[in-house]
């Protein structure tokens, strides 16, 4: 009983004087302060890559719309010019059929021989 009670007793001291000793907070300190820095560099570097998308993509914009104005003036890049529309060749006149001629070619009086 006597040494249930002395160890007891030996804990409950061990306890109060862990309890009252000082805790070093520098390093505590230290590590907060760089998790606070890499986080507001993490923060910084992403509004800056959200800025650079930003401009990048009114750029885009501003140039394809540039070259698309351009291009109007621009007439043909290429040195060969386009050909001239061919001409239609003569159609003759094909006499109309009365409605009750029957259907036949008409052709000369040949035949094919």
């Amino acid at each position: 009983m006597k040494k249930l009670i002395l160890s007891l007793l030996a804990s409950l001291v061990l306890v109060i004087m862990l309890g009252f000793q000082q805790q070093d907070f520098s390093d505590r300190e230290a590590m907060i302060q760089a998790k606070v820095s890499e986080r507001v560099e993490d923060y910084r570097l992403n509004l800056l890559k959200r800025c650079w998308d930003k401009v990048m993509k009114e750029a885009s914009a501003r140039v394809d719309s540039i070259l698309i104005v351009r291009s109007e003036e621009i007439h043909t890049v290429d040195s060969i010019p386009r050909p001239v529309k061919p001409v239609k060749p003569y159609k003759p006149e094909v006499p109309l059929l009365d409605k009750t001629e029957p259907i036949a070619p008409v052709l000369g009086n040949g035949g094919g021989r």
